[in-house]
């Protein structure tokens, strides 16, 4: 089990969510005026796994290089 987190794009929101289970959000951030609720939500999951990663606890994703 991973203990990553992940961005999953709503029509009126952005999840952060756990990579495992996407049906376990964290936090939701609203489309609504100008608010960069996309940007918001990719920062929050990136910081959190680069600390992660950084602290030992998880192995860094590991991208595929099957098309």
């Amino acid at each position: 089990m991973s203990d990553r987190l992940a961005v999953v794009e709503e029509r009126d929101r952005f999840l952060v969510v756990r990579e495992d289970d996407p049906s376990d959000w964290l936090c939701a951030f609203a489309r609504e005026g100008d608010f960069p609720a996309e940007r918001w939500a990719h920062n929050m999951a990136h910081t959190y796994n680069e600390r992660l990663e950084l602290s030992g606890a998880v192995r860094p994703a590991v991208r595929s290089s099957r098309g």
